[in-house]
């Protein structure tokens, strides 16, 4: 990843375990995918009743050469789930774009990037 992982908290407590969470995941990404350029992760604390849904919203801005992969999630009560949630939704999406483009899929630690197709 070119730029460090951007982090937006709205109406969330500044907390230096949610900034590891979301740095460790982060991280996992750019092993997966040596593609990235820049990461922006939003949290917000939603202000509805309970029984009206999620609590908390998330979401990734994932910039590509040429493409962006954004992800939103919700959840009603832990704000780590929607994290986890979000970046596993990410994954996916990365894993996605990796295999239609061909290119480099994860890079072992230490060694040559491996590639796929």
């Amino acid at each position: 990843m070119r730029d460090p992982v951007e982090i937006t908290l709205r109406g969330v407590a500044h907390s230096g375990a949610l900034e590891r969470y979301v740095g460790e995941q982060a991280r996992a990404l750019d092993r997966q995918c040596d593609q990235i350029q820049a990461c922006h992760v939003s949290v917000e604390a939603l202000h509805r009743p309970k029984q009206q849904g999620a609590q908390f919203a998330v979401r990734l801005n994932i910039t590509l050469p040429g493409t962006e992969v954004v992800v939103n999630r919700e959840h009603g009560e832990d704000v780590y789930i929607a994290l986890r949630d979000a970046f596993e939704a990410a994954s996916l999406q990365l894993k996605d774009h990796v295999r239609r483009q061909g290119k480099v899929e994860r890079r072992p630690h230490g060694g040559t990037p491996k590639t796929g197709g």
